[in-house]
Parts: structure tokens; C-alpha cells; sequence
């Protein structure tokens, strides 16, 4: 049996306008989330609570991403962010406390929002701090999967729908 050719994937052009710039961006956003998604799908797979931990806080700074600022290629001014308004109403204090965890304890160590101690005793110091125990964090995960693919729904809608207004 002769072999069969492989398909041809025809590469359209580059990306050359803000209103492409624009399209990419919202396509990466759905990637982001759709990451957040996955990992905390991988939850009930963990074989330890540290593992679990580390998923959730690859969760939380995939889901994240699109809000934080993005460089552009095309933009005079800013960065791309996703827009707050795109999350769902009833998931706003979800997407507070995600952009908080990522901004202030995952992907920075801001001193003030660990509420540190320098605890003095035997031949070393030791440091004592406020940051959410690994519980805090799986508990967590429990309202950010639904908030994500929430999320992840709206994106796909804006993204088909620019699809058809813009390009």
C-alpha cells in the first residue's frame, strides 16, 4: 500500500496588525486558563498533598497570566491585560483572590503580606510566617476550577466572535 502524503499545513501570513496582536492575545488567554484548568483536573491524580500544593499554585499563575501585563508587538502604548469584565459576575472575589495569591505570595515574596517573625532561639534563627497553609490552597482550588472554566467559556466566546467581526 503506497504511503500517503502528509497534510500540508499552508501558514497563512504573520501576524501584522493590532487587530491580529489583538486576536493572539485572546487566543493565549484561553491557553493560560485552559492550562489552570488542566492542572487542577490533575488534582485527583497527586499521589501527595505537596504535589496537589504545587499544582494549585501553577493553577494560580496560569490563571493569572492574561491579567498581569503582557508585552505587545504593535500597541503604541501599555501592555495587553485581559479585562476584568470578562470574568463572570459570581466568580469576581475568586478572581480577586487568585490575582492576590499570584501577585503577593506565589509569584513575589512581599514581606508585608506574609506577616513574618523572626523567631530567635538555639543556634539559628528561624522565620515564622502567615501565608496560607497547603489546606488554605486545596480549599481554594474548589471554587477556582469552576471559576476557571467559566472563565475559559467566555474566552472562547469572544474569541469566536472576533473571529467573525474582526479578522
Amino acid at each position: 500500500m503506497p504511503l500517503m502524503p502528509a497534510p500540508v499545513i499552508e501558514k497563512l501570513k504573520l501576524m501584522d496588525s493590532l487587530t491580529e496582536e489583538r486576536y493572539v492575545f485572546y487566543r493565549l488567554c484561553a491557553g493560560d486558563i485552559q492550562e489552570c484548568v488542566k492542572s487542577l483536573e490533575m488534582l485527583s491524580d497527586a499521589v501527595s498533598d505537596r504535589m496537589r500544593v504545587v499544582l494549585i499554585k501553577a493553577s494560580i499563575v496560569s490563571y493569572a497570566r492574561p491579567f498581569s501585563g503582557n508585552e505587545s508587538q504593535y500597541r503604541d502604548k501599555g501592555k495587553w491585560r485581559l479585562d476584568k469584565k470578562y470574568v463572570p459576575k459570581e466568580f469576581c472575589e475568586v478572581h480577586k483572590q487568585a490575582i492576590e495569591y499570584r501577585d503577593k505570595l506565589i509569584a513575589h515574596s512581599d514581606i508585608p503580606h506574609r506577616s513574618p517573625e523572626l523567631l530567635r532561639g538555639g543556634p539559628h534563627f528561624a522565620i515564622g510566617h502567615n501565608a496560607p497553609l497547603d489546606e488554605e490552597y486545596v480549599e481554594f482550588s474548589k471554587v477556582l476550577f469552576p471559576a476557571s472554566a467559566a472563565l475559559l467559556k467566555e474566552l472562547w466566546d469572544l474569541i469566536i466572535s472576533y473571529e467573525k467581526e474582526s479578522l
